[in-house]
C-alpha cells in the first residue's frame, strides 16, 4: 500500500501527546507517506509528559488545506491551544470541507468542537470529553476506533494499532463493496451518473407522499441538487469518453422511487436516505482515490463532500423526529470546482 503522492498533516501545539503524535508519524512514514508536523509557529514544542520537544515542519501559516490527503488531530493537552487559534480552526474548516480523511485521537475533538464541524457526527474520544462533543451536537460511542463519514476517531494511545490501520484504508482505498474496488473511471463515472438519477427520483416522489412541509422542502432541495450533479457527471462523461453517451441501464438499487410506498413513514425515508448518502460518500472517495485525470478526481472529490453534506442534513432532521433540534439549513462548501458555481 506504498503510496509516494499521499501527504498527511498532523496538529500539534505544546503539550501534545508525545506517542499519540509520533506512532502515527512513524507508521505512515513506513507507508511511503510524506508526513507534515503543523503547529502553529515553527519552534519547539515540548510534550505532554515532558519525554521531548518536536519542532514543527511548518507553520499553519505557510499551508494550504489542498495540500493534503488526510488530517490527523492527535489529543494531549495541545487540542486545547489549537482550539483557540484562529488560523487553525481556519484550516481545520477548509480541510473538514474537502470531505477527506480526518483522524482525531483522544482530545483531538476538541478542536473540531471550536471549528463547529461536529453537528450530528458520530465518533469516539477521552471519556473525560464526552459531555463537551455531546454539546457540541456529536453522537458518542466507547469503541476503540469510529469510522463516520470522513471522520476516522479512536479514544487513547491503546487504540492507536486500530486507529492507524482504519486511518490508511480511508487514506488509500476507502470503504466500498469488493464488487466495486476494481471499477475504472468510466464505469465510475457511468455507475454515478445512474445512482444520482436514481436518488433524484426518490427525492422527487418521496416529496410527494411527505406529511411534514420542512421534509418535503428537504427532499426537493436535495432532489434538485442531485439532478445538477446527475447533468454535470454526464457532461464530463461524455467529454471524457470521446463523445458517447452514458448507459441508462444501470439502475439504482440502494434508494430509487420502487423503493417508495404510500405508507413509507418520513422516519423510514430519511433512515433509507442517510443510508444511501453515507453509501454514495464511500463510493466517490474510492473513485477519486483511483482516478488519474485531475478533472475526474476534482468531480469525485467534490460529490464526496456533497454527499457527506447531505447526510448530515437529512441527520438533523432524524434528530428533530427524535426530539433534537433538528434543522433547516442550506449546504455551504469552501472551495467549489470550476463549473460547478451553478449548483449553488
Amino acid at each position: 500500500m506504498l503510496a509516494k503522492t499521499k501527504k498527511i498533516a498532523l496538529l500539534l501545539a505544546a503539550k501534545f501527546h508525545e506517542e499519540e503524535t509520533t506512532g502515527p508519524r512513524d507508521y505512515f512514514l513506513t507507508r511511503g507517506v510524506e508526513v507534515d508536523l503543523l503547529g502553529p509557529e515553527k519552534a519547539p514544542l515540548l510534550g505532554k509528559n515532558n519525554k521531548f520537544s518536536l519542532v514543527p515542519d511548518k507553520s499553519i501559516g505557510e499551508v494550504n488545506a489542498k495540500e493534503y490527503d488526510g488530517l490527523i488531530i492527535p489529543g494531549g493537552g495541545a487540542p486545547e491551544v489549537l482550539r483557540i487559534n484562529d488560523a487553525v480552526l481556519d484550516f481545520v474548516r477548509a480541510f473538514w470541507a474537502t470531505g477527506r480523511p480526518v483522524g482525531t485521537i483522544c482530545h483531538g475533538p476538541q478542536v473540531l468542537i471550536s471549528a463547529g464541524t461536529l453537528d450530528k457526527v458520530t465518533l469516539t474520544c477521552y471519556a473525560g470529553i464526552r459531555d463537551d462533543v455531546k454539546n457540541a451536537g456529536a453522537i458518542y460511542v466507547d469503541k476503540a476506533v469510529c469510522v463516520d463519514g470522513q471522520l476516522i476517531s479512536s479514544r487513547q494511545p491503546g487504540d492507536l494499532p486500530e486507529f492507524n490501520k482504519m486511518f490508511e484504508k480511508a487514506l488509500f482505498t476507502g470503504f466500498v463493496p469488493d464488487d466495486e474496488k476494481d471499477l475504472k473511471p468510466l464505469q465510475a463515472l457511468e455507475l454515478a451518473i445512474n445512482r444520482e438519477n436514481g436518488a433524484r427520483e426518490f427525492y422527487e416522489n418521496a416529496a410527494l407522499i411527505m406529511k411534514s412541509a420542512a421534509l418535503v422542502n428537504k427532499f426537493r432541495y436535495l432532489a434538485t441538487i442531485e439532478a445538477g450533479h446527475y447533468e454535470q457527471l454526464a457532461e464530463l462523461y461524455i467529454k471524457l469518453s470521446g463523445g458517447t453517451q452514458p448507459a441508462d441501464n444501470l439502475r439504482l438499487t440502494e434508494i430509487g422511487k420502487n423503493l417508495l410506498t404510500d405508507s413509507m413513514t418520513s422516519a423510514e425515508a430519511v433512515d433509507l436516505s442517510i443510508q444511501a448518502e453515507q453509501k454514495a460518500y464511500d463510493f466517490y472517495r474510492h473513485a477519486a482515490l483511483k482516478s488519474v485525470k485531475p478533472e475526474v478526481k476534482e468531480m469525485f472529490e467534490f460529490l464526496a463532500a456533497e454527499e457527506l453534506e447531505h447526510k448530515r442534513l437529512l441527520l438533523l432532521d432524524k434528530a428533530s423526529m427524535q426530539g433534537g433540534q433538528g434543522h433547516f439549513q442550506w449546504a455551504t462548501h469552501f472551495d467549489i470546482p470550476p463549473g460547478m458555481d451553478d449548483l449553488w
